[in-house]
């Protein structure tokens, strides 16, 4: 049984504004507290960049049982920090679906997965970067149950 999961444009903050962004995530999205945002000159970058994030994000998420079920679908967004050292931190909830718990907890548990990243500098000096992550769930067709 084949299950499409569909991952979104990555980093929708203030730097990177992706074309086919439907919402501007800033105005739902409050930056994380504490976190440098202003113009890095050099962004944190996941080993093996962008399409190893994809991958790694589609090989480690598992649709849950409960929510494939009940054919449930949707677009939830993870907020995180890549802090000074790369490392993944403040992982949390930015925006959820209705009745979509089991979604935002796999999400979260996968984006709290990743491996370090090569940390954000500015003026020379390293610096945390928060970014948000929409992961979409999507069921292929044939999996979807008839109701």
């Amino acid at each position: 049984m084949k299950i499409i999961q569909i991952i979104t444009a990555l980093f929708s903050l203030s730097f990177y504004a992706p074309a086919s962004a439907q919402t501007n995530h800033e105005e739902i999205l409050p930056p994380a507290e504490k976190v440098v945002m202003a113009e890095e000159e050099e962004m944190p970058q996941y080993p093996g960049g962008e399409k190893a994030l994809f991958e790694f994000l589609k090989s480690n998420i598992q649709y849950p049982k409960e929510a494939k079920k009940t054919g449930l679908e949707g677009k939830v967004y993870v907020k995180f920090v890549i802090d000074v050292t790369g490392s993944v931190t403040n992982v949390e909830l930015a925006k959820g679906i209705e009745n979509g718990k089991s979604l935002e907890e796999e999400a979260i548990r996968v984006v709290k997965l990743m491996p370090k990243w090569s940390a954000g500098k500015q003026g020379g000096k390293l610096v945390s970067v928060a970014f948000t992550l929409p992961i979409s769930f999507y069921l292929d067709p044939k999996d979807k149950v008839k109701q």
